[in-house]
């Protein structure tokens, strides 16, 4: 799990006109707490997915949760500040068909979730189902 640190500090470079050092797969996120109502800023990782950003995320993580509901948010990405509205998914079943997609797309990232891919580049379904129970998909769209 990341530091608050090195959020803080990725938080600053993508805000900053030197966001391009850190990639343009990072973004950061700002979404409104439902309970207190103050802004909460994340730095997350985004793919796009046709005219989707999707992001994954621990289960445990609290973020993410603000966007339930189909909430409107903040999204700083590659410089641009995007309105997007957030749709989580979090039924295992589910992700697991978010990820299979995900990872047939972008095979490179599936070492970043201990995964193993078959000869034919395809994630293996237990292991999808192993990351499932961690994890939730989050997809954002630009309104």
């Amino acid at each position: 799990m990341p530091s608050p640190i090195g959020n803080t500090i990725m938080k600053t470079i993508v805000n900053s006109p030197l966001h391009a050092l850190v990639g343009r797969n990072i973004a950061v996120i700002t979404v409104i707490g439902c309970k207190t109502g103050n802004p909460i800023e994340t730095p997350i990782n985004v793919v796009r997915v046709g005219e989707t950003l999707m992001v994954i995320s621990m289960r445990k993580r609290t973020w993410w949760r603000n966007l339930r509901g189909g909430q409107i948010s903040r999204l700083r990405l590659a410089g641009k500040l995007l309105a997007v509205r957030g749709e989580v998914i979090e039924p295992p079943s589910d992700v697991v068909n978010a990820l299979k997609d995900y990872f047939i797309q972008y095979p490179g990232y599936a070492k970043y979730f201990n995964l193993k891919l078959g000869t034919d580049r395809s994630p293996d379904p237990l292991e999808l189902e192993r990351l499932a129970q961690e994890r939730v998909i989050i997809k954002l769209n630009e309104i």
